[in-house]
């Protein structure tokens, strides 16, 4: 089969290799199309600690089952895969928190991904994708699961005002999600005016942080200069003040972007405010069930964020085309388009 392989530092090169090996309680899947993240980037950098050379990456994952072998799906099953790799015995996964095991492993990462035609994976992984989801938004259905899961783990209420500061696809998801789910005002800070663009276009408030203060944007576009509820979607040290600064007395701030570097806090204001403070890492199987149903009515427009499809044999363009925020937002390899 192709695959994408990872070989070090801004290193990846498609190559033919063995079709995986397909062990008793696997099923084989033909990847139908496979997201790019921030993840994915950072190992292309050579800066994740856990990837290793002869990998191939990519966890955000639809395709069709190819061979069920012996399970109870069927060949052409249309599902994503949930990537997440617990090890079942550690006090998080004993208490029913799998999802932040102590050693937790993800498809892509700990072992190969869906940068290729086919990829092997537990078929407890597989969830299915119903017809009333198109194969262009099944293709945003993880990261939409994120963006699920940062709510579910919030105080969000129905009427709630609300800032999310970052517009790249979570961030994004995140104010669909919100909207969806019935927030009354929602402002979106983003630094690129492609990103600001596509969000204004979804019918979002927007502002760019770094020519206008985040304080006199909010008075501007909704009247006073802060809101219910922040959720901070973009990991840049700047963003975590911005977020304490623009959270009203007793708002909740919801930390869902994940810092390169430990940013500075302002505890005193936290505490001075009486602030709640929420965070989200990645997701429970439930909250695939909840951006299903989001998809399923059409109260998320996930194909929009896609801004290019990159057939396989052309992997490399696609990382270049995900590092330049000025003209993308989310890049999905496709083994079967170009």
């Amino acid at each position: 089969m192709k695959a994408a392989v990872y070989y070090g530092k801004e290193v990846i090169r498609v190559e033919q290799r063995p079709e995986p090996c397909v062990k008793d309680g696997e099923v084989l899947v033909r990847v139908h199309e496979t997201g790019i993240c921030g993840t994915d980037m950072q190992i292309f950098a050579g800066k994740h600690p856990r990837a290793k050379a002869n990998l191939v990456p990519g966890h955000e994952i639809f395709g069709r089952v190819e061979d069920p072998h012996g399970s109870l799906w069927k060949r052409g099953d249309r599902v994503v895969i949930y990537p997440l790799i617990s090890c079942g015995h550690c006090q998080p996964c004993m208490e029913g928190n799998a999802h932040v095991c102590v050693s937790l492993g993800l498809v892509g990462i700990d072992r190969d991904g869906g940068f290729a035609e086919l990829v092997a994976v537990n078929e407890h992984q597989l969830v299915p994708v119903p017809d009333t989801i198109s194969d262009n938004d099944a293709a945003i259905l993880e990261p939409l699961a994120v963006a699920v899961h940062a709510l579910h783990n919030s105080v969000f209420r129905i009427g709630d005002t609300v800032l999310v500061t970052g517009g790249g696809p979570i961030g994004n998801l995140v104010a669909q999600t919100l909207r969806a789910s019935g927030a009354r005002r929602i402002v979106l800070s983003e630094t690129s005016s492609f990103r600001r663009d596509l969000a204004a276009k979804l019918g979002f408030l927007v502002f760019d942080p770094s020519t206008e203060a985040p304080q006199t944007a909010l008075r501007r576009l909704i009247g006073k200069p802060t809101v219910d509820m922040v959720f901070e979607a973009t990991g840049h040290a700047p963003a975590y003040q911005d977020a304490i600064e623009c959270c009203a007395v007793r708002g909740q701030v919801s930390f869902v972007g994940i810092p390169k570097t430990v940013p500075p806090v302002d505890v005193q204001s936290i505490v001075y405010k009486e602030l709640q403070i929420s965070s989200a890492r990645v997701y429970r199987r439930r909250d695939y069930e909840g951006a299903i149903a989001l998809l399923s009515r059409k109260a998320v427009d996930g194909g929009s964020l896609i801004t290019d499809r990159i057939p396989l044999s052309q992997a490399p363009r696609a990382y270049e085309l995900m590092g330049n925020a000025s003209t993308s937002c989310k890049i999905v390899i496709s083994p079967h388009s170009g």
